[in-house]
């Protein structure tokens, strides 16, 4: 395997992604809320796509279908394996796409009750021949090429060719004209259970707590709309309403990804690893003085301070299985992170792998994150699938990037939407502890939920509530 590449002028990612979104397989990782050291990949033309459902995987390789059965994670790393690469000075290629929250199936022993309604795969990696890198620290682009097998002369004319091919388009992306097929109409905006469900839910939930069953469930609703849609548009719209530093964009053919996650659930470089959980919410103020207040209750306030150390000490556990004795340290407890639409609140845990700890390992040891099951894990995850009456799906997996390095970098699929045939999916939940008030929760589902109205053209949460059945 050899990396070539070229330099090309630095435009905002999402000028380019006009042009490329429509490719089938395109995936774009979009740190939209610029961070320092922060990048934006695209990846395109996958010369290996691997996809599996529960036990079921199928893998593209040059043109050739290959089919397994078995444990999804053991035979991915397989093919990791095989085309292992230590690193480029800049990049290492690898596959981007997504691990849905499903896979948890294939991790632990879980019931199965709810309906699998969206039928999507488990997971879901294009590894690509073609990557542009976006670095906008240094405000860089570079075009690289994977060449895997080829003669080295033919690959670097096709490379040549392919720059060319893409310089072109970036020397035009000023010209390009959004496409005029924006939403339309939206026929219908409803959700897989009705208010009285959801708080009914959340009661039992706090029986279970009472138990001594869990101490805190993440609990979600699903939004679905009904209408005429253009993905790209939705994307972009979105992004804007509401930059994040882990979003992304997938072009699975039949279905389409649109993540604006805020949350990083696992990144490892080498075997140094970090995650980031999330838990905690207030709107923003539509007034300075509203914005301080909301602020202010969030930080002051006991129950999301509770929430949050209980996840905290749940990750710590699950990192504490492949790390290093001592090696697991809370950097951060409590970090207050600001949004265009909410406050949120976050920790920083970080570790160091033991030797021989892979990126399989390293799944298998922390997914689902805890931030969206809720703890102790395996039990939150058995009345989730009690509660909840459709399969999560995408919703709360994690989306991103796993290197041929061995390297990884994961969010959690929070204020994620799915495109399928004529509809939109939007879930969105929260934690559920003891002092929990059903009611209040509910609301707090619509406050994550209103960057997607908004970019739905409703102007205010009441406008959406009154056409939410």
């Amino acid at each position: 395997m050899k990396i070539f590449s070229k330099k090309l002028p630095y435009i905002c990612p999402a000028s380019i992604f006009k042009i490329l979104n429509c490719e089938r397989y395109f995936c774009f990782l979009d740190s939209c809320k610029r961070i320092k050291g922060s990048y934006s990949v695209m990846g395109l033309k996958p010369f290996l796509i691997f996809t599996s459902k529960r036990k079921d995987i199928s893998v593209w390789e040059f043109g050739d279908v290959k089919r397994f059965s078995g444990d999804p994670l053991i035979i991915l790393d397989k093919f990791l394996k095989k085309y292992s690469y230590i690193s480029s000075p800049f990049f290492s290629p690898g596959g981007l796409g997504y691990f849905s929250y499903d896979l948890a199936w294939e991790i632990e022993r879980l019931p199965d009750i709810s309906k699998d309604d969206l039928n999507i795969p488990d997971i879901f990696l294009c590894f690509y021949e073609f990557f542009l890198i976006f670095d906008h620290g240094e405000k860089k682009t570079v075009l690289a090429g994977i060449n895997i097998n080829e003669n080295e002369s033919v690959y670097r004319k096709k490379f040549n060719s392919f720059y060319k091919y893409i310089k072109t388009l970036f020397e035009n992306a000023g010209k390009y004209k959004e496409r005029k097929d924006t939403p339309v109409e939206i026929k219908g905006i409803s959700s897989n259970m009705r208010v009285s469900r959801y708080i009914e839910s959340i009661k039992k939930i706090k029986e279970y707590i009472r138990n001594g069953d869990v101490y805190q469930i993440n609990f979600s609703q699903r939004i679905e709309a009904d209408g005429k849609f253009c993905p790209e548009n939705i994307y972009l719209k979105i992004r804007n309403v509401n930059p994040t530093s882990f979003s992304g964009y997938f072009n699975a053919g039949d279905f389409k990804i649109l993540s604006n996650s805020p949350e990083l659930f696992i990144k490892k470089t080498g075997r140094a690893v970090i995650t980031r959980p999330m838990k905690g919410t207030r709107p923003r103020g539509r007034t300075k003085t509203d914005d301080i207040i909301y602020k202010s209750e969030l930080l002051k306030s006991e129950k999301d301070k509770a929430e949050l150390v209980m996840i905290v000490d749940l990750e710590r556990n699950d990192l504490g299985k492949i790390c290093e004795f001592g090696s697991v340290k809370v950097k951060k407890l409590r970090i207050l992170e600001k949004y265009r639409t909410v406050y949120q609140t976050t920790s920083l845990i970080e570790g160091t792998l033991k030797e021989g700890v892979d990126t399989v390992d390293l799944l298998k040891a922390t997914f689902p994150g805890g931030s969206i099951t809720g703890a102790p894990k395996v039990r939150a995850m058995e009345i989730i699938e009690e509660l909840e009456p459709t399969k999560r799906s995408f919703y709360t997996g994690s989306f991103g990037y796993v290197g041929l390095n061995g390297c990884m970098e994961l969010n959690i699929m929070i204020r994620t939407i799915l495109l399928k045939g004529q509809k939109l999916y939007y879930p969105v939940g929260g934690g559920i502890v003891w002092d929990s008030i059903p009611e209040k929760e509910y609301e707090e589902t619509i406050t994550k939920a209103k960057a997607f109205f908004l970019t739905l053209g409703f102007e205010n949460e009441g406008e959406f509530k009154r056409m939410l059945v």
